[in-house]
Formats: C-alpha cells, sequence, structure tokens
C-alpha cells in the first residue's frame, strides 16, 4: 500500500514521527509521505531511518493563496537541503507564529491568558488554528475544537486573523526547483463550484503543477469520480493520500484509501516520468498499490 498524505505532531498530527512509521508497518504501508504542515522537521529527525518494509518519501503541505482563499499544495519527493525551499518554509512558519501572537494578544485582552505558553510547551513546528482550538478546549473555555472554530477561530469568529500566505504559483515553482513533485491537496474541501475548481486545476497546471489528490478519506465515491475526470481533463496525474492526524480517526488511517477509479489508474502519481527517477537511492523501489 501507499500514502502519500500523513501528518506527525511537528504540525497537526497527534503522533511522533518514529511513532507515525511504526503505525505504517503496522498497517502494512509500503509508502509513506510524511507531509506536515510548512514544515519538514519530521523528514529531519528520521534521517537516519532505514526500513525493508517501508519506504519513507520527502514531503510536505504547503499553505499557499490563489485568488483570496487558502489553498494547500503537497510536495513529493523534493531535496531536503534545497534552501529556497527551507527559506519558504521558515518564512511560513514565521507567519504561523504571528498569528498565533496576535490571537494571543486578542485572547489576552479579552480575559483569556495563556495561549503563548501553550503552544511553547508543543513539539509543533508549524502551528496552527487546531493548536489554538486545543488550548481553547483545555483551558475551559470552548466544549470541542468545532465550538473553538465556530465561536473564536472561523471565518466569522472573534479572534479570526488571516495569513498572507505565499502564492500558489510561488510554491509550486520553488517544489519544482527542488526536484518534487507538485499535488493540489484534497480539492473539494475548498467549497468551490465546479466551474471554479477547473479554473484552479488550470492555472495550477500552468504553474508545473503535478497532480491532484483524487482518491483520500472520507471521500464520497462521487465525488471521487468527478475529481478524477477533471484531473484527466486538466492533463494532470493522480495522488493519494489519508491526510492522516490521528489514530482516534479511524476513517483517517494511513491506508484508508479507495483504488483511483479505472479511468486515471493508468495516470497515478508513481507512472509519472520523475516518479522513479526521484526515489532515494538508499532504497529499493516499491511498485505502490493502493487498497
Amino acid at each position: 500500500m501507499i500514502d502519500l498524505h500523513s501528518h506527525t505532531w511537528f504540525s497537526d498530527g497527534d503522533l511522533s514521527p518514529t511513532a507515525l512509521v511504526e503505525r505504517a508497518i503496522q498497517l502494512g504501508i509500503h509508502q509513506l509521505a510524511i507531509t506536515d504542515h510548512d514544515s519538514i522537521a519530521a523528514h529531519n529527525e528520521l534521517s537516519s531511518f532505514i526500513s525493508t518494509e517501508l519506504q519513507l518519501l520527502s514531503g510536505v503541505e504547503i499553505s499557499t493563496n490563489w485568488e483570496g482563499r487558502e489553498v494547500h499544495l503537497v510536495g513529493l519527493l523534493f531535496d531536503l537541503n534545497n534552501t529556497a525551499l527551507t527559506s519558504l518554509l521558515s518564512l511560513q512558519q514565521q507567519l504561523r507564529w504571528s498569528r498565533a501572537e496576535d490571537i494571543g494578544m486578542q485572547m489576552e485582552k479579552a480575559g483569556m491568558p495563556g495561549l503563548f505558553n501553550y503552544l511553547q510547551q508543543m513539539p509543533c513546528e508549524s502551528v496552527g488554528r487546531s493548536h489554538i482550538a486545543g488550548y481553547l478546549v483545555d483551558a475551559g473555555h470552548v466544549g470541542s475544537k468545532q465550538q473553538a472554530f465556530s465561536k473564536y477561530l472561523g471565518k466569522r469568529g472573534r479572534f479570526k486573523t488571516s495569513i498572507p500566505w505565499c502564492d500558489l504559483q510561488q510554491a509550486t515553482q520553488v517544489l519544482r526547483e527542488a526536484g518534487g513533485l507538485t499535488v493540489l491537496a484534497h480539492p473539494d474541501r475548498y467549497d468551490f463550484n465546479r466551474a471554479r475548481l477547473k479554473r484552479l486545476m488550470s492555472v495550477f497546471a500552468e504553474a508545473g503543477g503535478d497532480a491532484v489528490e483524487v482518491s483520500y478519506s472520507n471521500l464520497h465515491p462521487e465525488k471521487m469520480s468527478a475529481l478524477a475526470e477533471q484531473t484527466m481533463q486538466a492533463g494532470l496525474w493522480a495522488s493519494v493520500g489519508s491526510d492522516f492526524h490521528t489514530p482516534a480517526n479511524t476513517w483517517m488511517d494511513l491506508g484508508r484509501i479507495r483504488q483511483l477509479p479505472a479511468n486515471c489508474a493508468e495516470r497515478a502519481i508513481w507512472h509519472h516520468p520523475r516518479w522513479s527517477a526521484a526515489l532515494p537511492a538508499k532504497l529499493p523501489a516499491v511498485q505502490p498499490s493502493v487498497v
């Protein structure tokens, strides 16, 4: 099996990098990409990882701006030491911490102090709204993360603060120059109509993007079929990934991915001309088998 989208506690996942790869091996994953938000710290921690059962692929999920909306790109098989990429990720992390500080100050004025100390005690490198929601729950200000977003952190939330993410085109170019493949992540979660999603795929392809996540956890089969059709029409490749964050969400566990629809199976990203060439030389290539 293959899973090209997963997270550790360096972004908004629950598991350490070591615990994540151990779980992947336990579940029979043969190729895994760790794609933390704007961070490659997990890969640096696992730099000496070698296994005959699991091939670890370089990965990252970058938050970008497109037409005023946040769109995520997954980068795969890039050079972890590429200077332009590490500089971009460093800037993205600074933007994340600036947002957290801004929200923290708003909370203090509202009589809700303690956010920054809470965040500093966490292992995450790329702090996100999910961590802030966790603080609101743990501090007793709300009963759930969902309530934290609806009341404080969402579009109409009291402490809503936006981030000037890098442009989609910029992130695509940097990943490409780092030797990586670039994937448009979970496209049905942006709440775009069919025409706007088609335009996004077209702009992404023109910018040098490679693939679209067509199969991922909790995606309705009909939506997957529609995504497959649009991906093929855009001339892009098809990628897969669970978007794993925590073992508690069994419906998003590692490897919980449907097979790609027949009309895009031959355009699976592992058939991409640059895929085999970019695989880590220290490990044997493993032919992916999505279930």
